[in-house]
Parts: C-alpha cells; sequence; structure tokens
C-alpha cells in the first residue's frame, strides 16, 4: 500500500541578531537516507512556512538564504501527529561571505501571494538614478506607452500605494515618474476593490489596478534624498537640452513626506497633463502628441498617523507643459466594394497647460466596529493650443483629387473640479454583519474658446472647381453636478455565508453652451460677425439612477465566489436648443485674449429626448486558491448600456460642415457580456513563476456609427445603427524563472488577440476583423562584473476587411535589443543598450527600421558623510534613427500615424544623493538598503 501523505509542518524563520523575520528563505526538506529534495517552499513576509502532504518518515529540513549561513536539522515524522510545529528557526550571518564578495543566491524575480503578483526590483538592471518607470519597462507583462500610461496584463493601472498609503491618489505618473528604483523593496500588482468594498467584503464594481510599493526596511526612519542636474545639446541641430530634478522623503515609522520637483525639456513630464485632457477635443482640433516637451512641476505627499485611530493622507501638485509636435496620417476608409476615400494630412502643434491639483483622505476609527472616511479633492486646469494643418483627400480607386488645403485653429480653456466623499461602515458584534453607507458630491464648471480658419480647394473629377472658405469663432461653456448616496447591508447567513442588499441613488445634471461665429473681414480687420445659429446648439442633460442590488457570496478555505444581480431604473432629459440668428458688431479679440464673444443659449427648443429604462447586470465572481501561491480567478459581468442623447437626437447637427450627424431615435440598448479569467502560479523550488490571462467581450444591439461619403466631396454624413454580435477576445500568458546557476533568468511574454467591428460604410454593413499576435523573449545575466541582457520580439497584424477583400493588410513588426552594464574599478560603470525594429505591411512610407543606441559612463566621484555625488555622460540615439509609427482600424477604416521624436542628443550629469538616519547615520549602506536581497554581484 502507498504511505499516506497526511502530515504538515510549520515553522518560523527569524534573524538570530536583529530578531526580524526572513522572507523569501528557501526551506529545503531532504531525504535522510540520501538527501534527495522531497519538497520545499518558502518563508512569506512574517517568516512563516508550511509544508503539507508529507508522508512519515526521517528527513532533513534545510534553509538557505542569500548572507546567512545554512541551516540543517534533523526532523522525524512518526505519524502521530498530523500537524507539527517546529521551533523557531535562527539564521545566523554569514560575514565571511558578506565580506568575501561572491552572493550564490538570489531573491525571486516574480512570486504569486493569492491575488497579488510581487516584482523584486533588484532583479532587474537599472540605472543609477532610475525612476519607477524605467523599471516597469524592464518588468514581464507591463507595458508602458509613449504617453507613460501603464498597463499590467492589458489592464491601466489607476493609483500608486507606498507601504500601503495612497501616493498622489488618482494620477499615478507622479510615482511612476519621480520616485527612485532605489528605495523600494518590492513592487506589487493588485487588483483591488474600493474602501467600501474592502469593508464590506462585496465588490461594488469600482475594483482598479494599483501598484504598491513597499519601502526597504533600511529607509523607513529617516531622511533620504537625491538631486540630479543634466545639460546637453541636440546632436544636429544644436538646441540645449537640461533635466533637473529633486526628491525628499522624510519617513517615521508610518509617518511620510515627499517633496519631488522636476523640470526638463526632454520630454519627461512629472504628472498628468489635466488641461490637455479637458480641452484637447475642440471641433477641429487634435491635441498633438510626441514632438518636444518643455515641462515644471511640483509635487508634495503627506502622510501622518496621528494616533492609531486617525490618519490623514493628502497630496498636492502642480505641473505646466510647452510641447511642440508634428505628425503626419494617412487614412483610407472604405465606401462600398469599390470606392474608398485616401485623406492625408501634415499637422503642426503648440500645446501649453498649467495643472493644479489638491487631494486629501482621512480615515477615523474610534473602535473596532466605526470607520469613517472622508476625501476632499480639488483641481485648476488652464490649457492653450494652436494647430496648423495641411490636408488633401483622393478618389482611392482613380486616385483623382477631391479636396486639398490648410488650416489653422487656436483654442484656450480654463476650468475647475471640486468634490468630496463621505463613507461610514459600522461592524456588528455579530461576525460579518456590516453597516455602510456613502454620500459623494462634485461640481464642474468650466469655458473655452476657438478660433477656426480654413481654406479649403475644391476639385471636380481632378480639376480645380472652386475655393471654400471658412472663418469661425467659438464659445463654449460647461458646467455639471453629480450627486450620489449609497446604503448597504450586509447579513451573514450560517458558517461563511454572506448575503448583501444595497440601494444607490446619482443625480446627474450638465449643461453645454456653445456659439459659433462666422467672421468677415476687410482685409485683415473683422467687419462683421455673425452667430451661425446651425453651429451653435446648446444642450441640457438631467439624470436621475437608481441601482438596487442583491449578492450572495460563499467563503470556503480553498475558494469563494459572489452571485447577484443589479436592477438599474434610469430616467433622463435631454434638450437641445437652437438661438436666433442674429448681428454683432464687436471689436475683434484673438483667441488668446480673455475677452470674450456673447455666448448664447439659444431662444428655441430643437429637441427633447425623454429617456425612462430599465437594465439588468448580473455579477459572478469565483476565486480558487491551489495554495498559497497559485491563484485561479473568473469573472463575469452583463451590462445594458442605453445610447446617449447625442446618439438619439432626431436632427442633423451640422457644427462641422464636412462631418455632420444625425442621431436615430430607435435606437435599443445594446448589451454586453463581459468574461476574464486568470491563472496564476509561482514554484518555490525552482523560482518559476507563469501567469495566463483571457479577457473577452460579446456585445448585442451593439450601438455602431454608420457613414455615406460623397465621393465626389468627400463629406460625410454620419448615424448609429444597433448591430449584433460585435467582439472581442485576448488571451496573454507569460513566464519567467532563473536557471540552475540562478545568474541566468530568461522568460516569455506572449499575447493573441480578434476583434470583429461591424459599421457600416455607404447604407452598407461592413465587418472588420483583426488578427493580433505578439511574442516577446527575454534572457538576463547577472554577475560581479558586468550584467547582460537580451530580449526579442515579433508582432503580427492582419486587418480583414468584409466590404473590399483586395484591401485587406498584415502588418509585420519585428526587433532585438542588447544591454549591458560594466562595472569596473575605481568606480567606474559602462552602460550600453541596442534596440534595433523594423517593419512591413504599412502606408508608403510608414515601413521604416530603426536601430536605437543609447550608451553612457558614470563615475562616483565621492562618497562622504555628506552624501555620494557621481557624474554621468550619456548619449541617447547615438545613430539618430528614431521614429514612432503606429496603426489603427476600425469598421470601415485603416489609419497610419506618424510623430516626431526628440533625436539624438547628449547630457553631462551630476547625481547627489543624501541619506540622515536616527543616531547621527548618514550617508546609508548600499548592500544594507537593498537587505538581503542582492544581485549577483561583489559588496
Amino acid at each position: 500500500m502507498l504511505a499516506q501523505k497526511n502530515i504538515e509542518i510549520s515553522g518560523k524563520i527569524i534573524d538570530k541578531s536583529t530578531e526580524m523575520p526572513v522572507e523569501f528563505a528557501s526551506v529545503r526538506l531532504l531525504s535522510e537516507k540520501d538527501s534527495a529534495l522531497v519538497t520545499g517552499e518558502i518563508s512569506n513576509k512574517d517568516g512563516m512556512f508550511t509544508i503539507s502532504k508529507l508522508a512519515k518518515g526521517n528527513y532533513i529540513i534545510e534553509i538557505l538564504f542569500l548572507g546567512y549561513k545554512p541551516l540543517k536539522q534533523s526532523l522525524i515524522l512518526d505519524g502521530e501527529t498530523k500537524k507539527v510545529a517546529l521551533n523557531t528557526l535562527l539564521l545566523l550571518s554569514d560575514d565571511i561571505l558578506l565580506q568575501e564578495a561572491v552572493i550564490i543566491g538570489k531573491a525571486a524575480e516574480i512570486v504569486v501571494k493569492n491575488d497579488t503578483i510581487e516584482y523584486n526590483p533588484d532583479s532587474y538592471k537599472t540605472q543609477e538614478n532610475a525612476v519607477i518607470e524605467d523599471l516597469l519597462k524592464k518588468l514581464p507583462g507591463v507595458e508602458v506607452d509613449k504617453d507613460g500610461k501603464i498597463t499590467v496584463n492589458g489592464k491601466e493601472v489607476k493609483k500608486f500605494l507606498v507601504d500601503g498609503k495612497e501616493f498622489f491618489s488618482d494620477d499615478p505618473k507622479v510615482a511612476s515618474k519621480n520616485l527612485p528604483v532605489e528605495m523600494v523593496a518590492k513592487l506589487q500588482v493588485v487588483d483591488r476593490k474600493s474602501d467600501m468594498a474592502r469593508l464590506t467584503g462585496f465588490d461594488d464594481g469600482e475594483e482598479e489596478t494599483i501598484i504598491n510599493l513597499t519601502v526597504k526596511p533600511g529607509m523607513k526612519k529617516g531622511l533620504i534624498g537625491n538631486a540630479i542636474a543634466s545639460y546637453g545639446h541636440d546632436v544636429d541641430e544644436g538646441d540645449s537640452r537640461y533635466e533637473v530634478s529633486g526628491m525628499v522623503n522624510k519617513m517615521t515609522d508610518n509617518d511620510r513626506y515627499t517633496l519631488m520637483i522636476n523640470g526638463n525639456n526632454t520630454n519627461n513630464m512629472g504628472t498628468s497633463d489635466m488641461g490637455g485632457s479637458r480641452f484637447g477635443n475642440m471641433r477641429g482640433m487634435r491635441r498633438g502628441s510626441g514632438g518636444i516637451n518643455t515641462s515644471e512641476s511640483i509635487a508634495l505627499n503627506m502622510n501622518k498617523e496621528f494616533t492609531p485611530k486617525f490618519t490623514i493622507n493628502g497630496d498636492l501638485t502642480y505641473s505646466s507643459s510647452d510641447r511642440t509636435s508634428s505628425s503626419k496620417v494617412n487614412r483610407e476608409t472604405s465606401i462600398n466594394s469599390e470606392k474608398s476615400l485616401i485623406e492625408k494630412t501634415h499637422t503642426n502643434n503648440q500645446d501649453i497647460s498649467d495643472n493644479f491639483g489638491l487631494n486629501f483622505r482621512l480615515e477615523w476609527k474610534p473602535d473596532s466596529s466605526n470607520t469613517l472616511i472622508f476625501r476632499p479633492n480639488f483641481s485648476y486646469n488652464k490649457s492653450n493650443s494652436r494647430q496648423d494643418q495641411i490636408f488633401e483627400s483622393y478618389n482611392g480607386m482613380s486616385l483623382d483629387t477631391l479636396y486639398n488645403g490648410r488650416s489653422e485653429s487656436y483654442n484656450m480653456g480654463e476650468g475647475y473640479n471640486f468634490g468630496a466623499s463621505l463613507e461610514y461602515a459600522y461592524k456588528f458584534k455579530k461576525p460579518g454583519r456590516v453597516f455602510s453607507t456613502t454620500l459623494s458630491a462634485s461640481f464642474n464648471d468650466s469655458y473655452s474658446q476657438g478660433q477656426y480658419d480654413w481654406n479649403r480647394r475644391v476639385f471636380d473629377q481632378g480639376i480645380y472647381s472652386r475655393d471654400s472658405l471658412m472663418d469661425q469663432r467659438s464659445e463654449n461653456d460647461n458646467n455639471s453636478n453629480n450627486l450620489r448616496f449609497n446604503i448597504s447591508h450586509v447579513e451573514p447567513l450560517g458558517k461563511n455565508n454572506f448575503l448583501q442588499l444595497s440601494y444607490r441613488i446619482r443625480q446627474y445634471d450638465t449643461e453645454s453652451i456653445n456659439s459659433t461665429y462666422d467672421m468677415f473681414r476687410s482685409g485683415l480687420a473683422v467687419d462683421t460677425a455673425f452667430l451661425n445659429s446651425n453651429q451653435s446648439r446648446s444642450s441640457s442633460r438631467n439624470s436621475t439612477e437608481h441601482r438596487l442590488s442583491l449578492n450572495y457570496k460563499a467563503v470556503r478555505t480553498k475558494y469563494n465566489y459572489t452571485i447577484g444581480l443589479n436592477i438599474d431604473p434610469t430616467k433622463s432629459t435631454n434638450k437641445t436648443f437652437e438661438p436666433t440668428a442674429q448681428t454683432i458688431y464687436p471689436l475683434y479679440p484673438l483667441a488668446s485674449d480673455n475677452s470674450r464673444f456673447p455666448n448664447i443659449k439659444g431662444d428655441s427648443l430643437l429637441s427633447q429626448i425623454d429617456q425612462d429604462v430599465i437594465n439588468f447586470s448580473p455579477i459572478i465572481n469565483f476565486n480558487y486558491l491551489f495554495g498559497q501561491r497559485t491563484n485561479l480567478r473568473i469573472d463575469y459581468t452583463g451590462n445594458t448600456n442605453q445610447p446617449s442623447a447625442r446618439q438619439l437626437q432626431d436632427f442633423v447637427d451640422v457644427s462641422d460642415p464636412m462631418n455632420s450627424v444625425k442621431g436615430n431615435p430607435n435606437l435599443k440598448p445594446s448589451y454586453s457580456n463581459d468574461l476574464s479569467a486568470r491563472f496564476s502560479k509561482f514554484v518555490p523550488q525552482s523560482q518559476m513563476f507563469y501567469n495566463l490571462d483571457f479577457r473577452g467581450r460579446m456585445s448585442f444591439n451593439d450601438i455602431a456609427s454608420t457613414s455615406i461619403i460623397d465621393p465626389s466631396t468627400g463629406a460625410r454624413a454620419s448615424s448609429y445603427e444597433n448591430v449584433d454580435r460585435n467582439w472581442n477576445a485576448q488571451i496573454r500568458a507569460m513566464f519567467n524563472t532563473p536557471l540552475r546557476n540562478k545568474k541566468f533568468t530568461v522568460g516569455n511574454f506572449f499575447s493573441y488577440s480578434l476583434n470583429n467591428q461591424k459599421g457600416f460604410s455607404n447604407g452598407d454593413l461592413n465587418t472588420m476583423k483583426t488578427y493580433q499576435l505578439r511574442d516577446g523573449a527575454r534572457a538576463n545575466y547577472r554577475s560581479d562584473i558586468f550584467d547582460l541582457g537580451v530580449t526579442a520580439n515579433f508582432a503580427y497584424a492582419n486587418s480583414v476587411n468584409q466590404l473590399q477583400p483586395d484591401r485587406n493588410q498584415q502588418t509585420y513588426d519585428w526587433g532585438m535589443g542588447f544591454n549591458t552594464a560594466w562595472y569596473l574599478p575605481n568606480n567606474f560603470t559602462i552602460e550600453s543598450d541596442i534596440a534595433w525594429s523594423d517593419k512591413s505591411g504599412y502606408s508608403d512610407g510608414f515601413n521604416i527600421a530603426e536601430t536605437i543606441w543609447n550608451a553612457s559612463i558614470l563615475k562616483q566621484v565621492f562618497n562622504k558623510r555628506v552624501g555620494t555625488g557621481s557624474l554621468r555622460l550619456k548619449i541617447y540615439d547615438i545613430l539618430q534613427n528614431r521614429n514612432s509609427i503606429s496603426r489603427s482600424t476600425g469598421s470601415n477604416y485603416i489609419e497610419d500615424r506618424e510623430s516626431t521624436v526628440l533625436s539624438s542628443f547628449f547630457t553631462l550629469s551630476f547625481i547627489y544623493k543624501f541619506s540622515i538616519f536616527p543616531g547621527g547615520k548618514n550617508n546609508f549602506n548600499e548592500n544594507e538598503m537593498r537587505g538581503s536581497e542582492g544581485r549577483g554581484r561583489r559588496l
């Protein structure tokens, strides 16, 4: 008969000298007979470990970890005791090992802890003054786009925490672009529920992906900081480049104060550009991207624990940005099976913005039963933009020119937002019974004004016919009020079963007033301004939304699940007004002036749409824990989405004469089914990590755009229709593992996505199917002399057009990368990274290969009690080969875009770091800061 494996052992590992728990120690259970490995585990953050499913017998338990002497003890399991608690295991520091210089162990690069993915920053090579964003770009499964947006396994990161406390609230760029890597012990990615969901134990649909940074123990008491000053020039044009930044962080136990300052003209804006987001979509304008950005920012964050019961967390930010950019776009739109429209534009932008933000979070827990959370916030944004564009359009079959010309646009805007929320939860004496309520409000007010000058040459069958001129001025005012109240009660049902009943009401009021004036000039002066009533329509929306939810949750040892249903009655009134045409005779103010034209709401009700509907949305969540390091999670939600007022309006909106829009009052609500699943596993014995992620959506009665394009002029008339079975699906797979000697690490990231998008083109239903495959492999080597990394990537996309199969397109992107760092005598470090990429299948002029080579040399010039100082010379894009090309697709179009980039330049930098710790200890020891998680180099 087979021996029964029903014995479990557990223990705790601590450092004998500090009496602190040792995390990530390797626990190996060996056979006493031949020392063969039976099984293994690693210790958690409390130094604890558990090994189960053991047969009785004689064993040797061995504890190994970097910087400690190996510990071996005999262990006899006689089978009489099923759960064996070992005595505390004490590890002794191996001073000889630390002095000798060779590190023989290495902490795991990636670990799964229940539903958290944890990265070890010390396992990834970054530069001397690297910030969190530099680290994120090296982590498997993490993507950072050109605008600094962070996604992990396809989900956008909305927030950063530092040691579990919010860090600059809802602007993750402040943390990613300013915090230094060297202060971080662990980087954890978590799908975190809202404050109220964590208090009640029930998901409220407001989950967000966050990154939590745990600070190294040696940096949690005292003052640390850095300052970096860089100056250089472009290689070819000779424009100067500069970077100035500084960070001071003071921590005392749970109290933290952080000040960060940043200024540069190297495209490293230290915060999000909220002003650009708010005012970047005015008629006739598209805010630029890429290019060259000059920015300044200052940010202050604090977390103060006055008592264990009362904590305040808050932040204040100010930033300014001045971006100049240029882009080329080639777009082909299918008209029908035989015709298409090709549009080309060349655009130059200058976008200036100022942003101020203030956020606080106050948490009070007077006792174990009561929790009160108050969140006030305020923001102010100002933006000023200019755009010059050259455009042309021609028939895709005959190549006859339809029109060409140029336009100039100006826009300025200013606005503020104020909001607050109050959350209260009470936990009854009966375990699991919770009452909670939330009250929140927000108020927005903004205005913008713009000027649009358009000179368009119209052709008839390729022959010049006439000029079409437009000179307009617009005024826009927008305001909105949002009030929300929520109440919830959770009742335990027996053992580990819970029922939640909740109700929510939301009142939302918004008003948008728009006036457009046609300007008539006499030479350069403006004689008359006429109000264009067709392009001066204003709208208001008053909406009351209710939600009644019933959810059931079961919690078991290995799994938990939630099933529920939301019922959402909504009642709204949408009104559109049009003014009576009139003439005014003002002095002509430029768009950059503070003076404004009258903004008239209008005295004629053009349209009123009343909606009174009920939506249903089921919820299913399932989470299975195979073990502490292995997790399976499955989520399903169904949502009903009502068409917007613009989509329902029963009149033609000619605000943009070349793109008129008419709503469809017969639209039905759309229903979407969203399914996601994720499986993650970490194997302690080999330190292998792998993750499998699936996401898919199927929509019925999806609202699709329709367009009728006049092939003789290129003008579009758009509307909306319901279509069935729009869907998309994506699967992502990732693994990472060290090789046998732990100095080599290999990993791979793979994704495959399918998108089935339906729409109408000139009355014909068209389906655009897009298939995308991506794969990226990497290998790293770490030693005490040099680090080496090699990457390879490949991407394939296939766009299939049902109406015009002869215009199906396939694109290929592939590349390789090589990076290395050499640690030389006398405190010299040389770093180099080379990335080569190529493209094929894009539009003419967009199939461009590039080789980007950056290199630097760094020398530490002093290391004293006052701090450390280093000089670094770095050259960016040595071969002057950088470009920025992207492709996007829709149901009836394919668009290629190329944006200007900051090309080759060099900088000379001085990097200063300092630290002051209790007891007069200054200038921290790098190895002590790193803890016992070395990176395989001499100490």
